[in-house]
């Protein structure tokens, strides 16, 4: 496949504000993306993630093998929308400072880390050419969600050089992770509450992450209980969501998930892939800035 048949074509492209310039680090590839600057005191969020053509997201998984966005996506990793999904992905991650996950995907998929490089491709080291060049480190900060610090410290994120990790926790989940030794792997615990997350306690995780660590741009990828508790604590400034022409039925899988961007939201960028027209790209944005 030529690179330039998974080049996402963005027909609506409302944000012309480019934090680290208007051309793209591989213009065959990609087009660029811009963002606003980040508010004040916290970090500009954005989230992506892919749906079907009914709006499915996930489910709970019967087995490790039972991958819920490998099925919405279509099932084909060669297939051109697809390799655009994972292109866009990428290259939102270069644009952040961190990229956060909740716990749960972190125990669905142990070996996740929101890191750059694309099996088969010189994408990866491109991206991390430009974060260079623009004064990031190679790789954003891993940034981890989990009220009650039950995480397997074994898992491949915490266990690779040069990948910071940082845990958003309770005191009581501080304790637990403590005990487990995270600290000896070079893990940094941002303790936002005593025993629990709520709103309160994740708008102060945030205000910490800014002014600490740097955070002005933050990748969040889900899954779909963190990505909502985020949005109830309005933190979610933006959207960028991935439709495939698959649909999923739901009354083959339990606890099925749907996650509506739309309430409150701004369409602001929508593309295609020109080999692929299946896939819709759009982005959807919540806070103006």
């Amino acid at each position: 496949m030529a690179e330039g048949e998974s080049r996402i074509v963005w027909t609506l492209n409302l944000e012309r504000r480019y934090p680290y310039g208007d051309i793209s680090p591989d213009p065959e590839r990609l087009e660029p993306v811009g963002f606003p600057p980040p508010w004040p005191d916290r970090p500009w969020t954005y989230a992506n993630f892919i749906a079907s053509r009914n709006g499915v997201v996930a489910w709970k998984r019967r087995g490790p093998h039972d991958d819920p966005v490998r099925a919405v996506a279509g099932g084909d990793p060669k297939r051109p929308g697809r390799r655009a999904d994972v292109q866009l992905m990428r290259y939102l991650r270069a644009h952040a400072e961190a990229v956060a996950v909740g716990a749960q995907t972190l125990r669905d998929q142990p070996e996740l880390v929101g890191t750059l490089s694309q099996a088969g491709s010189d994408l990866g080291a491109r991206l991390e050419r430009f974060r260079l060049e623009h004064g990031l480190p190679r790789v954003p900060r891993q940034v981890i969600y989990t009220r009650s610090g039950a995480l397997d410290i074994d898992a491949r994120m915490f266990n690779i050089p040069g990948v910071e990790v940082v845990v958003v926790t309770t005191g009581h989940g501080a304790r637990h992770l403590r005990g487990l030794g995270c600290e000896a792997k070079g893990v940094r615990l941002l303790v936002a509450g005593e025993d629990t997350l709520g709103a309160r306690e994740l708008r102060h995780a945030h205000e910490l992450l800014f002014r600490d660590l740097g955070v002005r741009y933050l990748d969040c990828e889900g899954g779909e209980t963190i990505l909502e508790a985020l949005r109830a604590a309005d933190l979610v400034d933006e959207i960028f969501v991935t439709t495939s022409d698959v649909v999923i039925d739901p009354s083959q899988h339990e606890e099925v998930k749907r996650l509506d961007p739309t309430p409150g939201a701004r369409l602001i960028g929508e593309g295609r892939v020109a080999a692929d027209p299946g896939y819709v790209f759009r982005r959807w944005r919540l806070h103006e800035r």
